[in-house]
């Protein structure tokens, strides 16, 4: 393994919503990176609220990380007056950097006079170092390259410009070239470079013979359907340090649209390994991290965008789902039972595992369910998704922990 011989890259989280912000950076993110209610190209997330957006700010600067608002969709001709409004409404609040992906949108952006530094999003295609410099020379401060440029032109880039640069290290990959696609546009009506992807290459396609109408030929055939166009999802832990030692400034996460768990797990495995890249304590760590980044939902990882089937051909990813996310620690009550916002049904006489914010060490225990309690401090037998409850463990949990069940 090379061994870095530059600094710690900030570890860049998703944000879909203001819980999910506040776990990332609770686990580990350095930054997070958000969407409000328009111009964004996750219109199905969540999205933040002006008043989300004022409580994010303050969150994240009591607690040290930076803020990048996403403002990365393409404008129309009939969308410039609007996203210049936008924009207007926007001003006010001090994110560290907004991401566009148009160079109208960006324009747009220097001319209301903002103070935001300026993010390019990797939808831009960004593959070479003089791109880059042609970015940094017309305002833009980093550089998010495409999923497409190679360790050694990244290594290329690094040694030819002084732009800051971010590259992808885990999450979902488009079939699509950066992600530019019409594929939803064509088959759903909804245009993916507008924010509103319908996700058509993940759907289930047959093969159709011309003259024999509906009969339908699975082009493969596996438990959960069929995929044709679906790619794995990109996973780059073995290969950390090599990227760290190539010169990036930015490891950026995938997954606006995951749960609060995988956000925060993938922060806090990201973020330990990134500190201990090049020494005995990556090595040592390394199936560790391998075992938790299989147990957020996936698709089969691949470390190679060019060549993720090994030449082996095309074959079957479904998602992978080991574990499901029940719910987190809200706080203590009175009694010393803990506050639990449950997204799954928790049972007494279960043992869940638990996961807690990043320390020195990446910290996991299990805990046995001892009683219920609902809102009205009545004993149940039964915590269903989408509330809190007071439940009592055989031990204490502490807040902020993120409970878990292995499937």
């Amino acid at each position: 393994m090379t061994v870095p011989s530059r600094k710690r890259p900030e570890i860049v989280a998703p944000a879909g919503n203001l819980e999910k912000l506040k776990f990332a950076v609770l686990y580990g993110a350095d930054s997070v990176y958000f969407g409000g209610e328009e111009h964004n190209l996750r219109i199905q997330s969540d999205n933040f609220t002006r008043g989300d957006i004022g409580e994010a700010l303050d969150f994240c600067k009591k607690h040290g990380a930076g803020t990048i608002f996403l403002m990365n969709s393409f404008l129309h001709e009939k969308d410039i007056p609007a996203a210049a409004r936008y924009i207007g409404e926007m001003k006010g609040f001090p994110f560290d950097a907004v991401m566009v992906s148009d160079p109208g949108m960006m324009a747009l952006v220097r001319e209301s006079g903002a103070p935001w530094k300026v993010h390019l999003s990797t939808q831009m295609s960004t593959l070479n170092h003089l791109a880059v410099r042609f970015w940094h020379r017309a305002g833009v401060d980093r550089i998010v390259l495409a999923r497409e440029a190679t360790l050694e032109e990244i290594r290329m880039v690094r040694d030819n410009t002084d732009a800051e640069i971010e590259v992808f290290v885990h999450g979902a990959l488009c079939v699509a070239y950066s992600g530019r696609c019409l594929l939803s546009r064509f088959m759903a009506g909804r245009d993916a470079n507008r924010g509103d992807c319908a996700q058509a290459c993940r759907w289930r396609y047959s093969l159709v013979e011309e003259k024999r109408e509906g009969s339908h030929l699975d082009i493969i055939e596996h438990a959960s359907g069929t995929e044709i166009l679906s790619s794995k999802d990109l996973c780059l832990i073995d290969r950390l340090a090599e990227y760290i030692d190539a010169g990036v400034d930015a490891l950026k996460i995938e997954g606006r649209m995951k749960s609060i768990y995988y956000s925060a797990n993938t922060a806090r495995i990201y973020r330990h390994a990134a500190e201990c890249a090049g020494t005995p304590g990556f090595e040592k760590n390394l199936p560790f991290y391998r075992e938790e980044l299989d147990l957020v939902s996936h698709r089969p990882y691949t470390a190679d965008v060019f060549n993720e089937f090994d030449g082996e051909g095309f074959g079957p990813v479904p998602y992978i789902r080991k574990a499901m996310f029940m719910g987190y620690s809200a706080g203590t009550a009175t009694d010393g039972a803990s506050l639990v916002k449950t997204f799954n049904p928790i049972r007494p006489n279960e043992t869940l595992e638990a996961i807690f914010p990043i320390t020195d060490t990446v910290q996991d225990d299990r805990f046995l369910v001892k009683e219920i309690r609902d809102s009205e401090g009545t004993i149940v037998d039964l915590a269903r998704p989408n509330a809190l409850y007071r439940i009592t463990f055989d031990r204490e949990l502490g807040e902020n922990a993120i409970l878990r069940k292995r499937l």
